[in-house]
């Protein structure tokens, strides 16, 4: 690696590192704590922590510091840390996001662990007891340093790859599936672009390509932050106001706003406590998603507020879908209540109307159904 090429490959990095410190002090300014944060931005950091330490590793290579067997040793060490960091951050961030259950297990999580750790601790004890077995006196490392970089890094990340695309093949909601398979992309781009930089290209690609994708993530988590209720995944209500925004009256559409809220909400978060609460309304929202899974008509889903959900879909009069959806999510809470052992009924009461002409609006569209609600629970006494 020549002089010219060295600058030139630290300003890549460099420049990556200057992002990447953005988003991460933005991040924490201005985001909640979760664990899916937390993980993201732990993966920023040991992004930024192999950038540093490669530009240290290049300036070795170009002359710019000494070919000593240390310095070849601490920088290819840090390297290696790194990229086992940053695989193994990555995969507790799919965990996170995809909420896999491994997360509540300190057993299985310290099992997650241990591969990273115990390749870390053999590179180590190599260079302690042995240290011409990968890397040389004149300071050349030997192959098996490469297969021990990527090793671990690669498995963590195929791991991340095969969990990502089994979940987004399961999931129903729309919304989870393009997340999981983002997720899933992520160790394939890195990959991609790092093999492009060493096989074709004298260029930084490899940081340029995880900045990017640490970008596209980022620019993903604040689009969801702004379109999708956290507790429920279901879209939130300004995002159910963007979508009433665009309805437009047809005379071969029939275009159905139903509202849907649980009886007796309070009394749940009274009696049982707010996590509790929590549990039903994602069961509803679990509820709503299958119940018009397969419906061959565009549907939207939302939770309008508290414990109040909203379903907009558009089909053919006088196919009685509203009056089916209903159904399935009255059954399909029956079930989970058993299948959980509830100790209370979790039921719904719900109202729906029509867009009635070029006059109308989704706004008062939602207004009636919301009236027919009310008209629902008094008949059959439940109180607001």
């Amino acid at each position: 690696m020549h002089g010219d090429y060295f600058f030139f490959y630290t300003e890549g990095n460099v420049v990556s590192i200057v992002i990447l410190l953005i988003l991460l002090i933005d991040d924490r300014l201005h985001n909640a704590r979760q664990e899916r944060q937390i993980r993201f931005n732990w993966t920023i950091v040991a992004h930024i922590g192999y950038f540093v330490s490669d530009i240290c590793w290049a300036a070795v290579l170009s002359g710019n510091l000494p070919r000593t067997r240390l310095l070849v040793g601490l920088f290819n060490f840090t390297n290696l840390v790194m990229m086992h960091l940053l695989a193994y951050e990555w995969f507790l961030y799919m965990a996170a996001s995809e909420n896999l259950d491994f997360r509540k297990s300190r057993r299985r999580r310290i099992q997650c662990r241990t591969p990273m750790i115990l390749s870390v601790l053999a590179m180590v004890v190599a260079y302690v007891i042995a240290p011409e077995f990968w890397i040389s006196k004149t300071g050349e490392l030997n192959s098996l340093y490469y297969m021990m970089l990527i090793l671990m890094p690669v498995l963590y990340m195929i791991a991340a790859f095969v969990i990502s695309l089994r979940n987004a093949r399961k999931t129903r909601s729309r919304e989870d599936k393009k997340l999981y398979l983002l997720i899933g992309i992520y160790p394939l781009a890195i990959v991609v672009s790092g093999l492009i930089q060493t096989i074709f290209l004298d260029a930084p690609l490899f940081c340029f390509g995880c900045t990017i994708m640490m970008i596209f993530f980022y620019i993903q988590h604040l689009q969801t932050l702004v379109s999708v209720d956290s507790l429920t995944r279901l879209n939130n209500r300004g995002q159910i106001n963007r979508y009433m925004d665009q309805v437009v009256y047809k005379d071969s559409v029939r275009n159905t706003a139903m509202m849907i809220d649980i009886d007796r909400f309070k009394e749940i978060n009274d009696t049982y406590g707010h996590g509790e609460g929590d549990r039903a309304l994602v069961l509803m929202a679990q509820a709503l998603r299958q119940s018009v899974a397969g419906i061959d008509a565009p549907v939207f889903i939302g939770r309008y507020g508290g414990d109040e959900f909203t379903v907009f879909v558009q089909h053919a009069e006088g196919d009685g879908l509203p009056e089916e959806i209903i159904s399935r999510i009255r059954a399909l809470l029956e079930e989970k209540q058993q299948q959980h052992r509830l100790p209370y009924d979790l039921k719904i009461s719900a109202g729906y109307d029509d867009l009635q002409d070029k006059n109308d609006s989704m706004d008062a569209c939602v207004i009636r159904a919301d009236e027919k609600l009310y008209e629902d629970k008094k008949s059959r006494n439940i109180k607001r």
